[in-house]
């Protein structure tokens, strides 16, 4: 799956949630490479460890487990995606403004930490919960920052009123099957080159909402 390196001359000390240099962040940033390479199941606390040149008696100082970390790291990226959506959409008050600054920032983030990008991507379904399930019931989260750039346009008259959920749904997946693409080595390269066309294509689906009559 392309462009994960889990062994490299220096180990890498790159927090996820942890401060950057500390036995912590070297814990975190193997388990995240294994993670994103071979799947969460696959992986044992044992290889994590190894992959951090620490015992595995370290990785439970910092962490209960293996779904711990997992779980830590997911909710880290996952908040911070909310936040630099939510922070994106506040630089302007019309919505072609806001979907170019919100997919400039998914481009950033997913350029400047590439395997962190991905394990969000690839472990959503693992964690985010299925109807009825509230343990991670978070209202802020990127899907909901989405959704209420595009209400706040409906009621601005950019966008037709209506759901303001298949809009979202369909922004969102311009962004996350372009990263699909480049996890599974059918685009490679950094995403920020190909924001432009990304941004028209944001734009294009959610104004395809806009047309007279139409109803979401």
């Amino acid at each position: 799956m392309g462009e994960f390196t889990v062994a490299a001359p220096q180990i890498d000390r790159r927090g996820v949630t942890a401060t950057d240099g500390t036995t912590k962040a070297a814990i975190e940033r193997a388990a995240l490479l294994l993670f994103a390479q071979s799947g969460v199941d696959a992986v044992t606390t044992r290889e994590i460890a190894a992959a951090a040149g620490v015992s595995e008696g370290a990785l439970y100082r910092h962490y209960q487990g293996k779904e711990a970390l997992a779980d830590a790291m997911f909710f880290a990226i996952h908040k911070r995606l909310a936040a630099e959506i939510r922070a994106a959409a506040e630089q302007s008050d019309t919505l072609d403004a806001q979907a170019r600054a919100v997919v400039a920032a998914y481009c950033r983030i997913a350029d400047e930490d590439w395997p962190l990008f991905a394990y969000h991507l690839l472990t959503t379904h693992r964690f985010l919960p299925l109807p009825g399930d509230t343990r991670h019931d978070d209202p802020d989260n990127p899907v909901s920052a989405v959704e209420d750039i595009i209400s706040a346009a409906m009621q601005r008259g950019e966008l037709t009123q209506g759901d303001n959920v298949l809009p979202a749904a369909m922004a969102l997946g311009v962004m996350l099957q372009t990263a699909l693409h480049k996890v599974y080595g059918r685009i490679s390269g950094a995403l920020s080159p190909r924001q432009d066309a990304l941004s028209n294509a944001v734009i294009a689906v959610l104004k395809s909402s806009a047309t007279p009559g139409a109803t979401l």
